[in-house]
């Protein structure tokens, strides 16, 4: 997937993908199609992990509206994954914050986020 890619998510030790696609098989009067279903972060208006965290690790970031974080104010508690309504949080190897930051660099550069430009319907975009 294109932001595993392009945040260098290594599954094989353990680290999860920053968005779970999920197929499911649908079949109609005998025609088979395929549904797809994603997950990740939606960066909620009121974020319960931040409110959840240690201050300066997660936070809302005012210009972008993106909710971002601080690997290195991170120490691992926990305590965002737990809140986090949409299971979006998760720990990488070192035990740090893992979650989709919006590809805030590559929007910082004028870029769209990895996963929108791939999408092959459309259906990831930016408002």
């Amino acid at each position: 997937m294109a932001c595993m890619d392009e945040k260098n998510t290594d599954v094989e030790h353990g680290e999860r993908a920053l968005r779970q696609v999920y197929t499911e098989e649908l079949c109609r009067g005998g025609q088979v199609s395929f549904r797809f279903h994603s997950d990740s972060c939606i960066h909620c208006r009121v974020p319960a992990c931040v409110a959840a965290c240690e201050p300066g690790c997660l936070y809302k970031d005012a210009e972008s509206g993106l909710v971002l974080y601080d690997t290195v104010s991170c120490d691992g508690c926990g305590q965002c994954l737990k809140s986090c309504p949409m299971g979006a949080i998760s720990l990488d190897c070192d035990g740090k914050i893992q979650k989709c930051d919006g590809c805030i660099e590559r929007q910082r550069a004028g870029k769209i986020p990895a996963c929108v430009r791939v999408c092959p319907t459309g259906a990831l975009y930016l408002e």
